[in-house]
């Protein structure tokens, strides 16, 4: 099971399927917090929270076609029951949970991500370079890089360490490549090249070779 969630929160579903042949999507934060914003405008005209709550919401999670199925909060109060809108809104929590953990996640399964996550190379090469290029994953040019554009970036990253320590007289060099305390400047008696210790850039190419085993 840690390897389907870690998987999730990789490339998780972004839509669900209704009987009806519309969808449930996942919603964006900046969506939920304005479908908070316009269910306390409708439940200001006594209406009562918790239904405005599941209107709005539903208002921009049910499509079709990828099309709103309902343009405003209002719109769905006034087509659906208040049993349909709930119905809904339930589904639409099971659906979030499964497939999009977020800050409200259980402790245990916070933990379970992480450690996979930690087992996996490969994502860890993944991650640096999206930090070195300060890009997120849900842009448009990441989404469009194959695996060998990861190394590529990877390596140059390397060779850029490289040559700068090259410069450096053997003496500075030594010193600059041992790990250092972050607090106190004190070495931590491991020497790496690596920017962090704890990858192994030899393991990674070995993986990529299919010549090592790990997590999946």
């Amino acid at each position: 099971m840690r390897g389907l969630d870690r998987l999730r929160l990789e490339a998780g579903a972004e839509t669900t399927p209704l009987e009806d042949g519309s969808q449930l999507r996942l919603l964006p934060v900046a969506e939920l917090l304005a479908a908070r914003r316009e269910a306390l405008d409708l439940a200001q005209e006594g209406r009562e929270t918790a239904l405005c709550s599941n209107a709005c919401l539903i208002a921009r999670a049910l499509v079709r076609e990828g099309e709103r199925v309902y343009p405003s909060g209002q719109a769905v109060l006034e087509a659906l029951t208040p049993e349909e809108i709930q119905t809904l809104a339930e589904g639409w929590a099971a659906f979030d949970r499964r497939e999009d953990p977020g800050f409200s996640a259980p402790q245990d399964r916070v933990d379970a991500l992480k450690k996979a996550l930690g087992d996996l190379p490969q994502e860890r090469l993944r991650w640096r370079v999206l930090r070195a290029f300060r890009a997120l994953p849900t842009e448009a040019r990441v989404k469009a890089m194959l695996p060998r554009d990861y190394l590529w970036c990877a390596l140059h990253l390397l060779l850029d360490q490289e040559e700068a320590a090259s410069l450096l007289c053997p003496a500075c060099r030594a010193e600059a490549e041992e790990p250092r305390c972050p607090v106190c400047g004190r070495p931590t008696g491991e020497i790496t090249r690596e920017e962090n210790p704890g990858f192994d850039m030899e393991r990674f190419l070995a993986l990529r070779r299919g010549e090592g085993g790990g997590a999946a």
